[in-house]
């Protein structure tokens, strides 16, 4: 567990192993095998599922990010406990004060400390945090869909730079909720549906999310309410039904794989050839990202647990839209499509800044162009090395295969944003054969 520290400082702990800029020399052959964390989306909120139990809770396979420490630190000091052992989580909240404020330092660190309203809200009848605008700078952070769900289910809550929620005398009640956001579904329904679950599990009576976010960290998330008691149908489709428990109790849960962890290994065995092979996964986790991964020449296949990738020769155009495969991977696909013999495209529906980084790829010898929420790509037979910044998480992970495919030295800054999604992800990438330096301070 982090020791007790100023915010600035459990931040700069959290976030000691990663250094903000790499120098990658390519071009790399990759190949090998990687053990991946388990899924970062679904332990940030199963951190905040620990908050409605007085028992303990251990997360197995809990990913050690940014977010992650960060939201083991809020625990602990609302009066909880966040103890790391191996690669575990062990939770406790029966010490947690209703009245306890976080510094909004903290909360302000990661987006995922949204998932604390709902929590402490089921939890105590009142919730009060700071108003988080943490994560990628990829877009605007939608709230008030959380405070829609909250309001539905019987709590008042007063939006401001504190958010405060309130639930009726006689507690949240369930209700049939319906999550239609229009366009921007995907944005707005991932936090809405989080937020009914972790709030109407405990609700008196039945609560149904109709247009629910079905991907793999809500099944998840589900999962481990199922073991703690809690009484869920229909996850993994779009519409879940809760049957509302009085008290929830421990468990002990193992998370699946990181799907955008996988997702990000496999294309980089489409910059590097492979064969990569991925263990613990299976080609279910990548849902409609491995049918477009296959469409642009990519060899995927199971073996006894695990996800074996491999590529030979220039990736095949594609169009794409994040209507249909993770916003995350976007970028990674983005990478393949510059490198691909023809014109590809890639929408994003979701976030209205995702496409910071084709200005580093274009700077690395790519020729795109972005329009709206299109970005427009004809591809290049080689990429050359080049000094560019990643602006976010995702971003930064695209750049260095991308820097992986391109010949000379390429220096990378922003490499900081790698630890809230990513286990040591250019070390695994040098144990499979690429070169990568950290560089720790940028002296450009």
């Amino acid at each position: 567990m982090l020791e007790r520290l100023a915010p600035a400082e459990v931040l700069k702990a959290a976030t000691c192993l990663t250094p903000d800029v790499l120098e990658i020399r390519g071009p790399s052959r990759l190949s090998g095998a990687v053990t991946l964390e388990g899924c970062k989306l679904a332990s940030v909120t199963m951190m905040a599922a620990a908050l409605l139990t007085d028992d303990e809770v251990v997360l197995r396979r809990c990913p050690d990010l940014l977010d992650q420490r960060v939201l083991g630190e809020c625990l602990s000091r609302l009066g909880g406990t966040a103890a790391w052992s191996a690669d575990r989580v062990h939770l406790r909240c029966a010490g947690i004060e209703a009245g306890a404020d976080l510094p909004a330092e903290l909360i302000g660190a990661v987006h995922g400390t949204i998932y604390l309203l709902p929590a402490l809200l089921a939890r105590n009848g009142v919730a009060r945090i700071a108003r988080s605008r943490g994560g990628c700078d990829i877009g605007v952070r939608p709230i008030s869909n959380l405070a829609d769900i909250l309001r539905a289910l019987g709590a008042k809550v007063r939006l401001g730079e504190t958010i405060e929620a309130r639930a009726p005398a006689g507690g949240l009640v369930g209700k049939r909720l319906r999550l239609d956001y229009g366009e921007q579904n995907n944005k707005f329904i991932s936090g809405a549906t989080k937020a009914a679950i972790l709030a109407g599990v405990t609700a008196r009576g039945e609560t149904i999310i109709e247009g629910a976010y079905w991907r793999h960290p809500i099944v998840q998330l589900c999962g481990l309410l199922r073991a703690m008691g809690a009484e869920i149908e229909g996850d993994g489709t779009r519409c879940i039904r809760i049957r509302g428990v009085p008290t929830l109790h421990g468990a002990d849960f193992s998370l699946d794989s990181d799907r955008l962890v996988l997702g990000t290994y496999v294309a980089a065995a489409a910059v590097g050839g492979g064969p990569i092979r991925c263990t613990p996964a299976s080609l279910s986790l990548l849902e409609v990202e491995a049918g477009a991964f296959r469409r642009m020449g990519m060899s995927l296949d199971e073996d006894d647990g695990s996800v074996v990738a491999s590529f030979a020769g220039r990736p095949r155009p594609a169009a794409l839209t994040t209507e249909t495969i993770d916003t995350d991977l976007g970028p990674m696909f983005a990478v393949l499509m510059t490198l691909a013999a023809g014109r590809s495209s890639l929408e994003d529906v979701v976030w209205e800044r995702r496409f910071r980084y084709a200005g580093a790829l274009r700077r690395m010898g790519g020729d795109n162009a972005c329009s709206a929420r299109m970005l427009n790509v004809t591809g290049v037979p080689a990429l050359r090395a080049a000094r560019v910044h990643a602006h976010d998480l995702r971003a930064a992970a695209a750049l260095i295969l991308a820097a992986i495919a391109a010949t000379g030295t390429t220096r990378l800054a922003g490499a900081a944003h790698l630890a809230r999604g990513y286990e040591n992800l250019p070390k695994v990438l040098n144990m499979l054969g690429a070169d990568i330096r950290t560089v720790w301070r940028d002296a450009r």
